[in-house]
């Protein structure tokens, strides 16, 4: 096996979240439930904005290395993971609060309003990541009012 076919092997691994972008479905919102799992048994790490800005570059950096047809296929879903987690950074990590940010980030990586929908237009890796981490952008700020009023 040539060097450039194991580091893709790793890639797929990396970008797909241990494959969970290969069940079929919804695998978007299996790999944001699954960052959800992660976020509530290590919050302290998965919280933390330095690690979330952190994952948003290294997710361009693999899907950039990674080989892949189309312009933002399904399967890959670490976009999924960064944008959960910036969802719920910052904030204090209970069981509701997770399922809230969970259906919130869905709504928005879903719904794509402004200026979601414009970022996907950006080019390769970049255009993939960008439109779940201004989601979660959005899906944090609503948390935050949220959590004003309740």
């Amino acid at each position: 096996m040539g060097i450039r076919k194991a580091l893709n092997r790793v890639l797929a691994c990396i970008v797909t979240c241990c494959y969970v972008g290969y069940i079929p479905g919804a695998p978007g919102t299996y790999a944001s439930a699954l960052g959800c799992v992660f976020i509530y048994l290590f919050p302290v790490l998965f919280t933390n904005i330095f690690f979330c800005v952190g994952l948003a570059l290294f997710s361009i950096l693999c899907v950039n290395f990674f080989r892949y047809d189309g312009e933002d296929p399904g399967y890959i879903v670490i976009d999924e993971l960064a944008g959960i987690c910036v969802t719920l950074a910052g904030h204090n990590i209970t069981l509701m609060n997770t399922i809230i940010g969970f259906i919130l980030f869905r709504i928005f990586d879903i719904a794509k309003p402004f200026p979601i929908k414009q970022s996907e237009r950006l080019k390769g890796a970049s255009g993939i990541v960008a439109d779940d981490v201004i989601a979660g952008i959005f899906a944090n700020v609503i948390l935050v009012i949220l959590g004003r009023f309740l």
